[in-house]
This record gives C-alpha cells, sequence and structure tokens, in this order.
C-alpha cells in the first residue's frame, strides 16, 4: 500500500509551511515567549523531569500545542505564553472544498471539472495567487490515484494543526505506514538521542490495528457481554 509523507520541502513556494509553523523569533509586538526568553534545553529537560515544576515552567521551550503561527494574532499579543484569543477551527470553507473534491474523485474513479475546481481554489490560495483566475498552480491531467495523492497533500498542508491529520490517515487507510514511513524519512531528526522527552512524536509507540481504534470501555463490556475488546487493546 502507498503511503502519503507530509514534507513541505518537497513543495517550494506554498506559503502555507511559514503560515503554520511558528519559528520562535518574535518581536515584542507579537510575543510568544516570556519577555525573559527561551530556555536553554538542558534547562528546559531538567523542568520537564522536576516533578516538583509547574506546568508554566515547562512551557518555555517548544509548547507543543502552541508552536504553530495559525494561533498565534498578526495585531496583538497572545493572551500569555499559553493562551491564545484566535478561535479554534473546527469547521472551514477549504475543508469543505477538500471533502468535495475527494468525494467526486472516489464517486465517478476520477476527477470531474467540479472537482478541479475545488481543490485549484484551495492551492491557488495558499501560493498566494488570485482564487479566480487560472494560475501555475492549477493541477491537470490527474488520474483517480493522482487526484487522490493530491487531495491528502493539500489536506496535509491546508488543516495542518487543526485536528484533521489523525483521522484522515486512519480513514484512508494508511495511519500506521505513514507514521513509520515519515520516522525513517526523518530520521535522527524525528527523535533526538540528546533530547528524547522533545521529540515530535515516537513511532515506536504506534502499533498496527491498535491506534487506528479507542478501546472498548470495560464498563461497557461489563453490560454487553457479547462485545470483544479490540485485538490491540485486549
Amino acid at each position: 500500500m502507498h503511503t502519503f509523507v507530509l514534507d513541505w520541502r518537497d513543495y517550494p513556494g506554498d506559503l502555507r509551511r511559514d503560515i503554520s509553523v511558528a519559528n520562535y523569533r518574535y518581536n515584542d509586538d507579537k510575543v510568544l515567549w516570556a519577555k525573559t526568553g527561551t530556555d536553554s534545553d538542558q534547562v528546559a529537560e531538567e523542568n520537564d523531569a522536576n516533578p516538583t515544576a509547574r506546568q508554566p515552567q515547562k512551557q518555555n521551550y517548544t509548547p507543543g500545542k502552541w508552536d504553530t503561527e495559525k494561533y498565534v494574532p498578526q495585531s496583538n499579543h497572545l493572551i500569555n505564553n499559553d493562551k491564545s484569543n484566535v478561535n479554534w477551527y473546527v469547521l472551514r470553507y477549504a475543508d469543505v472544498l477538500l471533502l468535495y473534491a475527494e468525494a467526486l474523485n472516489e464517486w465517478k474513479q476520477g476527477p470531474t471539472a467540479d472537482a478541479y475546481t475545488a481543490i485549484n481554489m484551495v492551492r491557488r490560495r495558499g501560493y498566494g495567487l488570485p482564487v479566480n483566475t487560472n494560475s501555475p498552480a492549477d493541477l491537470t491531467g490527474l488520474d483517480m490515484a493522482g487526484f487522490r495523492e493530491a487531495i491528502r497533500r493539500e489536506r496535509a498542508f491546508e488543516l495542518a494543526f487543526e485536528g484533521h491529520r489523525k483521522n484522515d490517515l486512519i480513514r484512508w487507510g494508511i495511519y500506521y505506514e505513514t507514521v513509520k514511513e515519515t520516522a525513517q524519512r526523518l530520521g535522527t531528526w524525528w527523535v533526538s538521542a540528546n533530547s528524547p522527552n522533545y521529540a515530535v512524536a515516537r513511532p515506536g509507540y504506534t502499533i498496527k490495528g491498535k491506534h487506528e481504534l479507542f478501546p472498548i470501555p470495560q464498563r461497557d463490556l461489563d453490560i454487553m457481554t457479547q462485545f470483544e475488546q479490540h485485538l490491540g487493546w485486549k
């Protein structure tokens, strides 16, 4: 089964990378960290390992939930180090367009004119081009499999850090394979030997057939005795 690995380096010119991923070099008009500056690697690891340290003491170094540019207001400060007043994205029009294009491709066994229109609207915006005119970002001439891959790429870029990625990979049937493939591609950057606590993900903890599902609560198993726990959670 072919999997899909997200890597913005493969798609130069897409503006969504810098709009999505924070670079940690904000000035005083857009503060991400405390004004005292960021912690060193050593201090961050010591704080993280200290069971008596309060959570705010551990938030001065790559705080995973909010180190994304999307949630930093452009015109004012964050409320504090770990709170933004930017609304959380639930359903955006770009998401609807990409779902529509994906559904058309699967239904019609290949991309239709409407499917191309939908995905190209998202792509033009991602490349900073007018959304109502033809542009170099427009996709053409793809077969069903190629268009499916294009949809997967666009969902990854457009909806980055908005809570869709894992569910998308699961429904596409490539969750486990993509986690493993991404870990292999990123190599030593994925899990630093010197800073294991700050790894982006721990692919060794992902088990095929287990983490695609939640376990059935024991309470429900006790009530419905004919139910069986999912294999990975037994």
